[in-house]
């Protein structure tokens, strides 16, 4: 509770600023994808992580020798509403957690699942959720291996959480680290913002031809990975806390083309609907790469043989910034702050 706090847990939980501001709740900015999610995390340094790497990373990875690492992920669900067009808690579970592996170069070898439900909860919508997490697993050849369940009394939940957590194995020589260059391309593999807008939709009850975006993205870059440096998926947050988040993990800038980004009339619509930023939404079956110039338009013409949409949208410069091109100039796409979109991952 706020105001009752012992001496040893106010050492370990400290009150702290929070965009000027002291703060000693959480919030749901806290969970958004943005800045106060990032500052959040940083501002907790765990003692020990032994010999892995990449832990500020999508996922970890650790050298288990002759030249291979293993890749290691989790993540947890808690969407409102569960059903949407296109797929429901379960399924985003897996995409999610197979694409977090997926965006390292690393090839899924097994999958956990965790449940956590309200009782009360409704075995038929419990049923549709668990088909489509074995549809996922089946289509992906990747197994569900181990897993627990956890009921919570009515009112303690909202309905449903679930936990997936993944390990996946990838070569040293073709993990999606490399250090990128100034004049390498950027590359989105598909439109923005369509499972946000698809969500959405169900939880304002307006009428959308769109569908979420939900999709395990393995096959696309286990195709392009070789022509690849790195890549990343724009979940919470959406390409404005993924860019700036690559930007900042490898001292670069980016320059994108608003004319090259790809987004449905009925995406830019909602956005324009309800006055969201359309850069912020979050993506479950989209991924972003870099690529060098040689390259760019190989890794393009493959990604279109998945999503016509696929576009190099924008190349690496100096600085730190992610700045757009528009017929009206440049602006700066800022790391998102504040509730953006809670609830849709």
């Amino acid at each position: 509770m706020h105001g009752v706090c012992g001496r040893e847990l106010c050492d370990l939980f400290p009150v702290r600023e929070v965009n000027g501001m002291t703060a000693d709740i959480i919030s749901l900015a806290h969970g958004s994808g943005g800045r106060e999610m990032v500052d959040l995390i940083t501002s907790y340094h765990l003692p020990f992580r032994g010999k892995w790497e990449n832990y500020d990373n999508d996922a970890a990875t650790l050298d288990i020798g002759n030249g291979q690492l293993l890749v290691f992920t989790t993540d947890s669900f808690i969407v409102t509403p569960l059903f949407f067009p296109g797929g429901d808690i379960g399924h985003i579970a897996m995409c999610g957690t197979i694409n977090d592996l997926a965006v390292l170069g690393a090839q899924p070898i097994g999958l956990s699942l965790a449940l956590v439900i309200e009782e009360g909860f409704s075995t038929k919508q419990l049923d549709t959720i668990l088909a489509s997490i074995k549809k996922i697993s089946r289509q992906t050849k990747i197994p569900v291996v181990t897993g627990d369940t956890k009921v919570m009394e009515k009112g303690t939940l909202d309905k449903i959480m679930i936990n997936t957590s993944g390990v996946g194995l990838v070569k040293k020589t073709e993990v999606l680290t490399k250090k990128v260059n100034k004049g390498d391309k950027v590359i989105l593999s598909g439109g923005l913002g369509e499972h946000a807008v698809a969500l959405l939709s169900k939880r304002f009850d307006y009428e959308t031809s769109i569908k979420s975006d939900s999709q395990p993205i393995i096959e696309e870059v286990q195709r392009v990975k070789k022509l690849i440096k790195m890549a990343k998926d724009p979940t919470r947050g959406g390409i404005a806390a993924t860019m700036n988040e690559m930007c900042q993990r490898q001292n670069i800038g980016m320059l994108l083309d608003e004319e090259s980004i790809p987004v449905k009339p009925g995406v830019r619509k909602v956005t324009e609907l309800l006055g969201i930023n359309l850069y912020e939404l979050a993506c479950e079956g989209r991924f972003l790469c870099i690529a060098s110039n040689q390259n760019a338009h190989k890794v393009e013409r493959v990604l279109k043989s998945y999503n016509k949409d696929a576009s190099i949208i924008g190349e690496v410069t100096t600085g730190n910034s992610v700045i757009i091109q528009s017929v009206l100039g440049k602006r700066i796409l800022p790391v998102p702050s504040g509730r953006i979109v809670p609830r849709i991952c």
